[in-house]
């Protein structure tokens, strides 16, 4: 860790939460979670912590400080599915998610790749779909398709990623715009609700620079879609 960065964790720790500290960074493009680390166990009984405490001392100090902050208010719908804390833990599959739009005849490309936490490919899909009404729609139906597919999978922890940070905003406050409302109450149902077949679903926002591989599908996607030019 760099001296600033030390630094930046001394003061956290001091200023929020006593004993533990946890803070959030930009780390390829991602809004992620970085390290707790319980300042006394190293400084005075000299003992490390696994991962799987690390992660859950993670967990429950952001939550805290997220509820110490002045006139926070609860998400409508958390981005984290709120069940047993050991069952977010590692492995999770992550999945990212992009769409291709046209304005003038409407339709629309979707693309999504899963991959492991190595970023090792998993799988892909795509589809496409006429008469969309917005580049905000297409993305949103492609994550309610990638979740229907990772839920054909078996799959129980997911991470989606989407280079639209506002819809990772309307998912994530229930905030839903009119015109998107029965799609992403569809993506409510699929990712939050007891009903969920996943025990661990979250949506961050990427930088489209690194999001390039969906984007690309969803481009192919669109293209084949639209038949050869002629």
């Amino acid at each position: 860790m760099s001296s600033s960065a030390a630094n930046f964790a001394q003061s956290a720790i001091l200023r929020r939460l006593g004993r533990t500290f946890c803070f959030w960074d930009w780390r390829n493009g991602e809004f992620v979670v970085r390290v707790c680390i319980d300042m006394n166990l190293l400084a005075f009984e000299n003992r490390t912590l696994s991962p799987q405490e690390i992660v859950l001392k993670s967990i429950r100090a952001s939550k805290e400080w997220e509820a110490a902050q002045p006139g926070n208010l609860p998400n409508t719908i958390s981005p984290i599915n709120q069940r047993d804390e050991a069952e977010t833990l590692l492995p999770m599959t992550f999945c990212n998610t992009d769409a291709a739009w046209k304005s003038d005849t409407k339709p629309a490309g979707l693309g999504w790749i899963f991959t492991d936490n190595t970023g090792r490919e998993l799988t892909r899909g795509s589809s496409a779909q006429s008469h969309v009404s917005s580049a905000m729609m297409a993305e949103a139906l492609a994550v309610r398709e990638a979740l229907i597919h990772a839920s054909s999978l078996n799959l129980t922890k997911i991470c989606l990623k989407t280079d639209s940070q506002t819809l990772v905003r309307a998912i994530t406050t229930g905030r839903r715009p009119s015109d998107l409302f029965r799609v992403l109450s569809d993506v409510d149902s699929l990712a939050f609700l007891p009903t969920s077949p996943f025990v661990f679903c979250r949506f961050v926002f990427i930088f489209r620079a690194i999001n390039g591989s969906a984007d690309s599908l969803a481009k192919t996607s669109l293209s084949l879609y639209l038949g050869p030019r002629p």
